[in-house]
């Protein structure tokens, strides 16, 4: 047999050739020259990472939450997983869902819009099935093609605990108040959601007796517009209306608080041995008081002349003592 041509080495270092330019390609136009045109992103040119870091955060809550919330409406075992996370086109998403698939519509109010709780056929009938005392392993319906009234009731009683979740986890960060306006089928035409508005879509698993099951919450863009910075991990801008409500409840509080009151009003010198031979009755001498200083939760606050009134001992004010730098009442 005839040794080839070229050996395995020199092909490689043709084809590396060919590609840097450094090797002519001869065409019917000429010899070519491999080129790279180099490429610059523009000032106003953006990178979509879809990644959302703080809105990731509060789904690995959610999960972690809606498992002990699942267990509880089940009486059963149930364990809630987070997926991930994306930004795709309402079409896309009705595209890529396999078989039928409830969709719960709520509006997450205050935010504008409507946003839904999409939940698989097989995972509304291990809902069902586990609600009623069954162990997960009854087979789906593989044809339906619509939800039963007692389907539908189980799953809005889920799409409600998922709802009441969703509004504990995201307090810090909007206080919601979700209403669910309806129920339908995934290849319903929907009047709050065009198939090409963007929504962002958040996986979750739902692991019921063994058997894993999927749902989804999606926001569209448009609903969470407001809070999308926030999403990306940007800091929201302080609300100077609020920030001055908080202002006159704190200062109108202040003057309603309780603190303890004490007062100093005599010092005297002893010796340690003196101090150690006192017993219960002995009289500590400290002459004739008069000044005394009093103190706010032991911070010296004001001092004044000791006396009587009415009959009570008391201290008269004088003047108010200043905080210095570093002071357990400059701290404080």
């Amino acid at each position: 047999m005839a040794d080839p041509v070229l050996t395995d080495d020199e092909k490689d270092a043709l084809l590396e050739g060919m590609s840097s330019g450094d090797v002519e390609v001869h065409s019917n136009k000429g010899p070519a020259y491999a080129t790279v045109t180099a490429f610059e992103i523009g000032p106003r040119s953006t990178i979509n990472t879809n990644s959302y870091p703080r809105l990731q955060s509060l789904n690995r809550q959610f999960a972690g939450r809606m498992s002990k919330q699942a267990e509880l409406l089940l009486n059963g075992e149930a364990v809630v997983s987070y997926r991930g996370t994306s930004k795709r086109l309402y079409s896309d998403v009705c595209e890529q869902e396999e078989g039928l698939s409830l969709l719960v519509e709520f509006l997450p109010k205050p935010l504008d819009g409507s946003a839904l709780i999409s939940i698989d056929s097989s995972a509304v009938g291990s809902l069902v099935e586990t609600f009623y005392g069954g162990q997960g392993n009854d087979a789906v319906r593989q044809d339906a093609e619509f939800f039963t009234p007692g389907e539908l009731s189980v799953a809005l009683l889920f799409a409600d605990a998922a709802l009441s979740m969703i509004s504990e986890v995201w307090a810090p960060l909007v206080r919601l108040s979700p209403e669910i306006v309806g129920t339908h089928l995934s290849s319903a035409v929907l009047d709050g959601v065009d198939g090409g508005d963007l929504v962002i879509t958040s996986g979750f698993g739902l692991e019921i007796a063994g058997k894993q099951q999927d749902f989804h919450v999606l926001w569209p863009v448009s609903t969470v517009a407001s809070l999308m910075p926030v999403f990306e991990g940007q800091k929201r801008d302080r609300d100077a209306a609020e920030d001055a409500r908080w202002e006159r409840s704190l200062r109108s509080r202040v003057t309603e608080s309780v603190v303890r009151i004490s007062s100093d009003i005599g010092q005297t010198r002893m010796t340690l041995g003196a101090v150690a031979e006192l017993a219960p009755g002995d009289v500590i001498t400290i002459g004739n008081p008069r000044k005394g200083t009093v103190c706010a939760q032991n911070v010296p606050i004001l001092e004044g002349r000791f006396g009587v009134h009415d009959g009570r001992h008391a201290i008269e004010a004088t003047n108010w003592l200043e905080s210095e730098p570093g002071s357990p009442a400059a701290s404080s």
